[in-house]
């Protein structure tokens, strides 16, 4: 257990931006977070303004889900399918390399692209603010962790997932509060998430090859954040909140369930995640089940290893202490990205709804 050296300073979230074109080919400040609004609905949103220097170009994404998907069994063969809606909200803008502003101040680093404005502050908290004048879409929220420390992928040393995918920075599960305008209606939200501060020194998805999940998790009790490739490196940082205990190391296990055919994907995708961490003062289980997913990416092409992130709606868990008391965990939050190998030739046929229309295929890294 370590209860230092997790302090995230403003040279932390300003890293790579003095870095020459070509030297850091991929920089971002992601925020993905679950929320319940104050009409008592669940929504999902995910942000994420990306500086790609190699491929001289900005990119500014937004989504915002306000309904659940269902998975339901197709009547024409013994699979199921996840029937998961379109986002209520989708903005994708690609600019020019450089169209980005980034600034480090003495009291904050302050990030534009597009439609899209960041403060991170000294007191760990992030400020989105997103305004589309244009789709009349709002956004304004604050996330801050309550205590604890991120996930690092790598600090003064770089991490090395592969040869060729070299990365600095963190993830940070954590509250979520603010307000999201859309359709003419304004919904305050409360709920949790995970941002990310992620600066890729190289990057080679292809050298990658193997099943990778990274997804984060928040009860009131406890929280933290998960990486786990499965050809290599097991990552997750994890907080006790009443006991402010943080550990960044120990045992985890996830458990794939109940596999379901995602159309907009092209594969198949877990719809129920059981997961183990087993740390200094005890075990956290829990269980998790999807509720939609969006698929994602920047080249704009179908590759072989596709990408997609599974929005949770119910998330449950129990800490049992090392002196065998138990606790159940309350308000779960909840997700989880994954990336996987195709298989050519592919021996499953592609299986569709009518209502599925071909524009919704995806595009990702």
């Amino acid at each position: 257990m370590v209860e230092k050296n997790f302090k995230v300073t403003l040279e932390d979230e300003a890293r790579g931006i003095t870095m020459d074109a070509g030297s850091s080919a991929f920089l971002d400040w992601l925020c993905s977070f679950s929320a319940v609004g104050d009409d008592g609905k669940q929504y999902w949103f995910g942000c994420s303004p990306l500086i790609l220097k190699l491929e001289n170009i900005d990119i500014c994404s937004v989504e915002f889900c306000s309904d659940a998907g269902e998975i339901i069994q197709d009547p024409r063969s013994v699979y199921k399918i996840a029937k998961f809606p379109s986002e209520t909200y989708v903005r994708r803008d690609i600019f020019k390399g450089g169209s980005h502003k980034v600034q480090q101040l003495s009291d904050k680093v302050v990030v534009d692209i597009g439609i899209m404005h960041i403060e991170c502050h000294e007191d760990n908290s992030w400020h989105y603010q997103i305004h589309d004048e244009e789709k009349g879409f709002k956004a304004d929220f604050i996330h801050k962790p309550i205590c604890g420390g991120p996930l690092w992928y790598g600090r003064e040393k770089p991490s090395y997932l592969t040869q060729h995918s070299v990365t600095y920075g963190y993830n940070w599960c954590g509250q979520i509060e603010g307000s999201v305008t859309y359709n003419g209606k304004t919904v305050h939200l409360k709920g949790a998430g995970i941002r990310e501060r992620y600066v890729a020194i190289d990057s080679s998805s292809a050298e990658i090859g193997g099943w990778e999940d990274w997804g984060w998790f928040h009860f009131d009790e406890v929280f933290g954040s998960m990486y786990d490739f499965r050809l290599g490196i097991k990552d997750f940082a994890l907080t006790l909140v009443d006991e402010n205990r943080y550990f960044p190391s120990g045992d985890m296990n996830i458990e794939h369930h109940e596999w379901v055919y995602f159309p907009q994907y092209g594969g198949f995708i877990p719809s129920v995640y059981k997961i183990r961490f087993e740390v200094e003062d005890g075990v956290l289980e829990m269980t998790a089940r999807a509720a939609t997913a969006t698929v994602w990416g920047v080249t704009n092409k179908v590759p072989d290893n596709p990408v997609a992130t599974l929005m949770w709606d119910k998330v449950e868990g129990v800490f049992t202490y090392k002196d065998g008391r138990t606790r159940k965990l309350t308000n779960g939050f909840g997700g989880m990205s994954i990336r996987q190998w195709r298989q050519y030739p592919c021996i499953t046929p592609p299986i569709s709804f009518n209502e599925l229309e071909e524009g919704n295929r995806f595009t990702t890294l």
